[in-house]
């Protein structure tokens, strides 16, 4: 008799692996930290709210937390240089952050909030 159930995999080790999870004092990008840190990586994470971000490293099991609006470019360069500075590698870079606002607002750098964080934020 055969079993249709596939055997689940064991998880793949991250041990040692260094990874930057944005967006993740919440949802999915809270689960990606949690999940990376279980499997041994060295997760740092990216969130605007202090209090929230302390939080949610802890809820992880992130080693390091920053702290950053990333929809204002000048900040993210400041956090991408921060993490540079206290790790110097980075193995695994996840980019979750991001947001659809229903009204346009601009950034205090006088862009489109949305267009900054979702799409120029990535690629600074």
């Amino acid at each position: 008799m055969t079993s249709d159930r596939t055997p689940t995999p064991a998880p793949h080790s991250l041990h040692d692996q260094h990874v930057l999870v944005t967006g993740a004092t919440g949802g999915i990008g809270l689960i990606t930290a949690r999940e990376l840190a279980a499997r041994g990586a060295h997760v740092t994470i990216v969130g605007r709210d202090p209090e929230r971000t302390r939080r949610a490293a802890q809820q992880t099991g992130a080693r390091d937390h920053i702290l950053a609006d990333l929809s204002e470019l000048a900040q993210t360069r400041r956090a991408a240089q921060e993490y540079a500075d206290r790790h110097g590698r980075l193995d695994v870079l996840v980019n979750n952050a991001g947001a659809f606002n229903a009204r346009r607002a601009e950034t205090r750098e006088g862009i489109e909030q949305t267009w900054a964080l979702n799409h120029l934020s990535p690629s600074c």
